[in-house]
């Protein structure tokens, strides 16, 4: 039995990593991975633009993702919060992550429109700002684009005025735009409008096989933590 052991347990290891478990140090911690894109994504990091070519890709902070005109992502970040990204988008990701239950996270949207499933967060902070207005997210799904326009499928969304501080709560089938002098309109969206929202973002929904990557987290006291996250195959 101990000898077989010894040739199952390595070979045990090996089928692991072609699974694809990967080991982030704590170190290095990326803040999401790009779980599916199709069919052109670039990223920006370091002042390099690349092609992003593999799935499971790690954003880091201060990286910046871009779709061309016939490109979407779908991207995980480190809580389980999903953002799909339209084409002709731009974004900015920050964030700092202490480990699974304490990350803040800041998505500055440059140029296009994403949709957003945020997981609850609690204690945590999730934003996504504009030039011109900033969303704070405690659980929700819901769609902002570039030129402030807001709109809430379920849970709250508080949107604020960078110019005015203005501020509204959005719930679910709501809506904001922050106008040009810095105040917000809001209102309701029937079922028709949420759904020709949400329509463009259908082909994003294919169910995957996904890839393991982890994260290594060590606390004050040297103790070591492993988070695992799915990250799911490409789809092009």
């Amino acid at each position: 039995m101990k000898r077989a052991l010894k040739y199952f347990l390595p070979l045990l290891i090996i089928g692991a990593l072609g699974m694809g478990a990967h080991i982030y140090d704590a170190s290095d911690r990326p803040l999401a991975f790009v779980q599916k894109f199709k069919p052109s994504v670039a990223l920006e990091t370091n002042g390099e633009l690349i092609d992003i070519r593999e799935r499971g890709k790690p954003l880091f902070d201060g990286d910046t993702l871009r779709t061309n005109q016939n490109g979407f992502a779908l991207v995980q970040f480190m809580d389980k919060s999903m953002a799909k990204i339209k084409p002709d988008s731009r974004l900015i990701v920050h964030g700092d992550i202490q480990d699974k239950q304490n990350t803040s996270t800041r998505i500055g949207l440059e140029l296009g429109e994403i949709l957003l499933n945020v997981t609850d967060q609690g204690a945590q902070d999730f934003e996504v700002a504009t030039n011109s207005s900033v969303a704070s997210v405690k659980g929700t799904t819901f769609g902002a684009t570039v030129d402030d326009y807001f709109w809430v499928e379920e849970g709250e969304v508080e949107v604020t005025s960078s110019q005015t501080g203005q501020s509204v709560t959005l719930s679910a089938k709501t809506y904001a735009q922050v106008q040009e002098d810095g105040s917000i309109e809001s209102g309701e969206l029937t079922d028709e409008e949420l759904e020709e929202r949400n329509g463009e973002y259908s082909e994003m929904n294919e169910k995957l096989e996904p890839t393991i990557y982890k994260v290594r987290f060590t606390n004050e006291n040297g103790e070591e933590r492993v988070i695992e996250v799915k990250v799911f195959e490409n789809g092009n």
